[in-house]
């Protein structure tokens, strides 16, 4: 007789072995958010409100978000970014890094943050500004991606936790439309121990 592996939560279960003698098993795949969300309550979705862009010369300076927890990683998951329209257009979007300079910045209007897991009261552990209207800037830090959303509508960047904050790390994000438009951003994110 073979060797029998038993469960180990003292239930009696046994491990199967298939006709291709292969051990059968049982997983769930979910993302590392959900995981984190679900047990420690530490992922966000971090947003701008609407904003009125009517400056279409330049780019205008749209979220900040800056880990301040020095014993945390920030990992960014997705960044959604949507504007409004009537006709085909375009927002160009550049994300910068470690951005310290211009009024979307020094103006420190308070962004919207909010725990993903609406049944946790864990605070977001770092900073987050976004614009308070039309014009505001980015006037350096490294930039680091580019795309452009077609208008109207929106597009989602897909970061898996691979774009990482850590503490005293700082992003940035810029816009640019075709026509006037009212846009926002949502970035959703979580923290882990380093």
């Amino acid at each position: 007789m073979g060797q029998e592996i038993i469960d180990g939560t003292g239930k009696g279960y046994r491990a199967r072995v298939n006709s291709n003698n292969r051990m059968e098993t049982f997983s769930i795949i979910e993302n590392r958010i959900a995981d984190v969300s679900l047990r420690d309550g530490e992922s966000f979705i971090v947003t701008s409100d609407f904003i009125s862009l009517t400056t279409i010369g330049s780019f205008n300076g749209m979220l900040y978000i800056k880990n301040s927890d020095p014993e945390k990683l920030l990992f960014i998951d997705k960044v959604r970014i949507c504007g409004t329209g009537t006709m085909m257009g375009s927002i160009q979007s550049k994300f910068f890094k470690n951005s310290t300079l211009g009024t979307l910045i020094s103006e420190v209007n308070p962004g919207i943050t909010m725990a993903s897991n609406l049944g946790s009261n864990v605070d977001f552990s770092g900073e987050c500004y976004a614009a308070s209207g039309d014009g505001k800037t980015v006037t350096d830090g490294d930039q680091f991606s580019q795309f452009t959303v077609h208008l109207p509508g929106h597009t989602i960047q897909e970061y898996d936790g691979m774009l990482i904050l850590p503490g005293g790390a700082s992003m940035a994000i810029a816009c640019k439309p075709s026509y006037a438009t009212e846009a926002c951003i949502e970035v959703q994110c979580w923290f882990e121990q380093k």
